[in-house]
């Protein structure tokens, strides 16, 4: 199955039992990234959802935070976790790109300081208040719905069984999960940006310069970054993510010019969309590496009539050693190279080949 549970979404559903097994989150795992510069890192919610990191930037003047986590309960254990370190409010907010596991937990920051300006590429708004509410429907009205039926039907006969089978307790688990974070995403009070720009802004909070970038499009229309000059510390978003970085929809040769850009900055810690903070740039340039091959390799296979799919056979094993690179071999890391970096970012080679990439969401590729 081509997507993933990153970007399905969830509806309410009349009559959903409350889960038998009760979800005790953990606490947001706290990574210090400089000084007064906090990356947090949420659980996934079982097999159904994942969270974006959120990266907290204190200062004598006030606190930024960067992507907001994709559901209240996600913001509010990450808002906890800044009380702890700080009373300053909370004045900024920059999200970084439309995908809902790093916005949808906002309302809570607002709620909070309702003041709070919250930042994005003017694209990335125009994106959140429609067109990404829209391509997240089928997963809002049959896919995760449809797949807590099936959930709800395996523990009722697990239960029923005698004797029950040995994973049921990891079925009421999973159950559980799926039930939380369905009513997660539909409590979710959609907090839009107040404040939007088109290249660069730059915020000076307290003795701290933070510089908001858009280099060009990439993985979405408005993918914002942050650089921290004085302390070079990069922010990226889902511009790059550790290990694996997710192609669908992106903007082949804009996202490579932007990688490109990023590699020419004075960063020491690097913090992606998901996953741990780097400490050089090992990735960012294995992950260049790879759309380097996949641009030239792509155009000369759909010059020699390959379609997509042919092309990624042919092309897979002149990346062996940069997949090994990123992935380490790991099996499961490997499919997801394979499917989310090399598959889709290739789909959309060829769409950038047949003519000017609109600022639409793009459908996932067929099978």
């Amino acid at each position: 199955m081509r997507r993933t549970s990153r970007l399905v979404g969830v509806v309410s559903i009349v009559g959903l039992t409350a889960a038998p097994w009760q979800v005790d989150r953990p606490a947001p795992a706290r990574i210090d990234i400089a000084d007064g510069i906090y990356l947090f890192r949420t659980a996934s919610y079982g097999e159904v959802g994942l969270d974006g990191n959120s990266v907290v930037i204190v200062s004598n003047d006030g606190v930024l935070v960067f992507d907001t986590n994709g559901t209240p309960s996600a913001a509010s254990a990450v808002l906890a976790e800044i009380r702890k370190i700080t009373s300053q409010p909370v004045r900024y907010i920059v999200n970084s790109h439309w995908h809902w596991d790093h916005w949808y937990g906002t309302q809570v920051y607002r709620q909070a300081s309702p003041d709070v300006r919250i930042i994005a590429h003017e694209k990335t708004r125009q994106l959140m208040m429609g067109p990404a509410l829209e391509f997240n429907r089928p997963g809002l009205e049959q896919q995760l719905p449809a797949y807590i039926k099936s959930l709800q039907d395996r523990v009722t006969a697990g239960a029923a069984a005698n004797p029950p089978p040995a994973n049921l307790a990891r079925l009421r688990q999973g159950l559980a999960d799926a039930e939380f974070f369905l009513q997660q995403k539909t409590s979710v009070v959609h907090t839009f940006p107040n404040l939007t720009y088109s290249s660069a802004l730059t915020l000076y909070l307290g003795d701290r310069e933070i510089q908001v970038r858009h280099h060009d499009r990439a993985v979405t229309p408005g993918d914002t970054f942050l650089y921290l000059p004085k302390e070079r510390v990069l922010v990226t978003g889902d511009l790059l993510v550790n290990p694996i970085s997710f192609a669908l929809s992106c903007y082949p040769s804009g996202w490579l010019r932007t990688l490109e850009f990023l590699d020419t900055l004075d960063a020491a810690t690097i913090v992606p969309g998901h996953g741990d903070p780097l400490r050089d740039k090992a990735l960012l340039k294995a992950t260049i590496a790879v759309f380097r091959e996949l641009l030239s390799r792509g155009k000369d296979a759909r010059a020699r009539g390959l379609d997509p799919d042919q092309a990624r056979e042919e092309i897979m094993p002149a990346l062996s050693g940069l997949m090994a690179a990123i992935t380490g071999n790991d099996p499961a890391r490997n499919d997801a190279f394979r499917i989310q970096l090399v598959d889709w970012y290739l789909h959309r080679v060829y769409d950038e080949l047949n003519g000017t990439l609109s600022d639409a969401i793009a459908p996932i590729p067929p099978k």
